[in-house]
Formats: structure tokens, C-alpha cells, sequence
């Protein structure tokens, strides 16, 4: 895959993201690895660790560091810096990830590096999770796809506007909302001509946006709201929703799988694929889903329950192998899972929503990104859901260098177009 984490290449993919180069900081904490980033267990991991001004190194100042490893407790000590980079030198005795923290007033810095990540397994399905979704899917099946809005809407770009036209949609669903998206497609699509495109959104309250540049490549392009709300809503709306009704709606322990939020997600995630293969212009061949750390772990349920999908990128998934936590792994987004939960059931439920279970359900083709370094997405259980993934054509591309952002963000847009389109960038 490509890293598209280069001003042409950002700008020839997303033309309306219109970024502006970032300059360089008068100060920033640098950790780069002195050695492989993947290394076999009990071999060494070194990474090296600088303060730097105005770009240059500068020795005798005092960094908080913190070293955690996986299947150990965390460990933190101070370190000083030097005019060459300063190493910090450790090993992991199994398969897992080790990450290094480092600090200085406001600025922090993160690296992290991998034992063995193909040989990382994911715990097994929580028992009862094939009954639970087979009960799902049937109340999905018992409520009809009924269309309860189809607004058009002006292009926020002008310039697209010969060429796509946009629409808020609403279609009612199984659970408490309705599927709420934004709908773009080509201006002049014929019958049976598109491929068609779902993204979903990461964690966070807000509303759908406009998918202008997938539609202007010729696909039917459906940007998924989480959280089945109204779009295009002032500001205000989604901070008390936020502060509210959807206040830490990842975290909130459930002790019956139906009383989840992620129920009802997954569940709009399959009926935006229905919608999708039920339009005229959808070339009935090819149906991608995308999504990042929350949106990437709803694609996978795509990838899980829907077999018409065909190919998915899902970008550092958050929500996998949320048992890890229980022997000793990192524990990934939402964290929903304890060693002392409200009640065993509490656990129980979490993993229901569980990224390992989908994957290993999941058979279209498929591209992952895994940030070395992600506190969120934790790399460990996206290479779990990766290692676990049923389809046979499948690729990871690591960001040893990155976090949660850079790997969310960076890679497989281009790959996807091609895929769907035939045209690169």
C-alpha cells in the first residue's frame, strides 16, 4: 500500500482537503528505532530518544519516559538527553508490542515496536456469539427497508456540482434510529454502472459529510453516520448530544447485548449495504466498505455479516480482541472490558462487538493499517484480527513510526480506488 502522507499525494486524492504543509516546530521530542521494528521474541528492541531545537539535538535536559510492555506492568524512569540520540534498549519474551512514552513539559512522543506480530492470536468468540447475531440479523430482516428521507442537496464544493449529486438520507432500521448518511453519486450514472462505496465513522458525535471525491471517480458513494442522528445540524446539536444522550456511549457497561450501542450500529452498517445494493445505477459487482479505528471495526462487521462485500479497508480497527486485556495484552478502544467489571456479563457482552470475531467471519478481500505506537486501536489486537481474518487475500501495512492518526489516515485509498475503478490516483 502507499503512504499518503505527501502534500501531492493528498492533494491529488482529495483535492478538497486543500492542507497546507505543517512547519516545522521549534521543538519537538524525536524516538526513531535503532533497530528492526519487528523482532523475534527475547531479541532486543532499541529504540533512539533526542530533544530537538530548531531540528538540533540538545543534550542535559531531563525526559519522563514510560516503557510498557505487553504481559508486564509498566515502567517509567527519567532519562537524559544527550547530543546524540539517547537508547533505550528492550525485549518481549512472546508475541506482542512493546511502547515507549516519552515526555517533556507539554511535547510527548511515542514509538513502538513488534515481537512476532503474524503469531499473535486472538481469544476465542465468547460463547452464544453466533446465536446472538443470528437473532440480530432476523430482526434486521423483520423491519422493511423503507426510504423515510431522500433530500437532495447542494455539493458543499461548487465545483463538483456538475458532476455529483448529494442527498441526506433516512432509512428506517432495526433499534432505536433510523440509518442516517450522506449519499453522493455521478450527476449522470446509467443503471448497473457503479461500484458502490460505504465509509463509517470513527468514535465521536457528529454528522455525515459529503463523499464528493469518491462519487467524482464514478462510485455511489454512502458516508454512514454512527450514531443514526440528523446531519448537517449546527455545532451545538452534536456537543449536547455528546455531553448527553451519547456522553462515553462506547464505555457505558451493558449487561445484555441488545441494551449495546453497538448493536444498533452494526446494525445500520448492514442496512446502508442493503440501500446500496438496492439502487438502480449499483453495477451489482462491487461493494467496498471503509472505515478507521471505531469506522474501521463497523466495516469489519461488514465484512462479517454481509457477504456481498467484496473488498475492505479497515484502517487501525479499534474494538478487537477486547479479551486480550484479561491475559495481559494492551487493551484496545472502547476498553469496554475489565478485570472487574459491573458483573461477568458486562465482559460477556463487550466482546459480542468483538473485531477478532468479525474478522475471522469475513471472507472479501482486505486491507489493514496497524500503527506501532496507537494507545487507541492497539497494534496487537488489529494484527489478532488480521492474523484471524478469513479471507485469503489479505495485506497489513505497518507504521512502525506512527500512532492512532497516522495509520487511520495515511494508506489504502488509493489501493481501493484502483480496486473499484481500475484508475489509480
Amino acid at each position: 500500500m502507499i503512504r499518503v502522507d505527501s502534500q501531492p499525494l493528498y492533494d491529488a486524492l482529495c483535492p478538497e482537503w486543500k492542507l497546507a504543509p505543517a512547519p516545522e516546530p521549534e521543538e519537538r521530542l524525536s524516538i526513531g528505532p535503532l533497530s528492526s521494528p519487528v523482532t523475534a521474541p527475547g531479541e532486543p528492541i532499541t529504540f533512539g530518544v533526542s530533544l530537538l531545537r530548531h531540528g538540533k539535538p540538545v543534550s542535559g535536559i531531563g525526559l519522563k519516559c514510560r516503557m510498557e510492555r505487553e504481559f508486564h506492568d509498566p515502567v517509567e524512569f527519567p532519562l537524559p538527553t544527550r547530543s546524540a540520540p539517547v537508547e533505550v534498549t528492550t525485549d518481549l519474551e512472546r508475541p506482542g508490542f512493546v511502547r515507549l512514552e516519552v515526555k517533556f513539559g507539554e511535547l510527548t512522543a511515542a514509538a513502538g515496536g513488534g515481537v512476532s506480530p503474524l503469531e499473535i492470536a486472538g481469544l476465542p468468540d465468547v460463547p452464544g456469539f453466533d446465536e446472538f447475531w443470528r437473532r440480530q440479523l432476523a430482526l434486521l430482516r423483520s423491519v422493511p427497508m423503507t426510504v423515510l428521507k431522500l433530500e437532495e442537496i447542494a455539493p458543499v464544493l461548487p465545483e463538483y456540482a456538475d458532476r455529483v449529486r448529494c442527498f441526506d438520507l433516512r432509512v428506517a432500521c432495526a433499534g432505536a434510529k433510523p440509518l442516517s448518511a450522506i449519499l453522493a453519486m455521478p450527476r449522470h450514472a446509467a443503471p448497473r454502472s457503479c461500484p458502490a462505496y460505504a465509509f463509517f465513522h470513527g468514535a465521536g458525535v457528529r454528522s455525515a459529510f459529503q463523499p464528493l471525491t469518491w462519487a467524482a471517480h464514478g462510485l455511489i458513494a454512502l458516508n454512514v453516520n454512527a450514531h443514526g442522528i440528523e446531519n448537517n445540524q449546527p455545532p451545538e446539536y452534536y456537543q449536547e448530544l455528546e455531553k448527553g444522550e451519547l456522553a462515553d456511549y462506547a464505555r457505558r457497561p451493558v449487561l445484555e447485548g441488545e441494551a449495546s450501542p453497538f448493536r444498533d450500529m452494526f446494525l445500520r452498517v448492514l442496512r446502508s449495504l442493503e440501500f446500496l445494493r438496492s439502487l438502480p445505477e449499483w453495477d451489482g459487482k462491487n461493494l467496498a466498505v471503509h472505515g478507521g479505528s471505531q469506522g474501521g471495526l463497523q466495516a469489519l462487521a461488514a465484512t462479517a455479516f454481509d457477504p456481498a462485500v467484496t473488498v475492505g479497508l479497515f484502517n487501525a480497527p479499534a474494538g478487537c480482541d477486547q479479551l486480550g486485556v484479561l491475559i495481559g495484552r494492551a487493551p484496545s478502544w472502547p476498553g469496554a472490558v475489565s478485570f472487574h467489571p459491573v458483573s461477568p456479563e458486562a465482559n460477556r457482552c463487550a466482546a459480542l462487538f468483538d473485531g477478532v470475531s468479525l474478522a475471522r467471519r469475513s471472507h472479501a478481500k482486505a486491507w489493514f493499517t496497524v500503527g506501532f505506537s496507537d494507545p487507541a486501536a492497539v497494534p496487537s489486537s488489529v494484527y489478532a484480527a488480521f492474523n484471524a481474518y478469513g479471507g485469503t487475500e489479505k495485506e497489513i501495512m505497518d507504521f512502525p513510526d506512527c500512532g492512532h492518526a497516522g495509520a487511520v489516515f495515511w494508506a489504502g485509498e488509493a489501493e481501493l480506488l484502483r480496486e473499484l475503478t481500475g484508475a489509480g490516483l
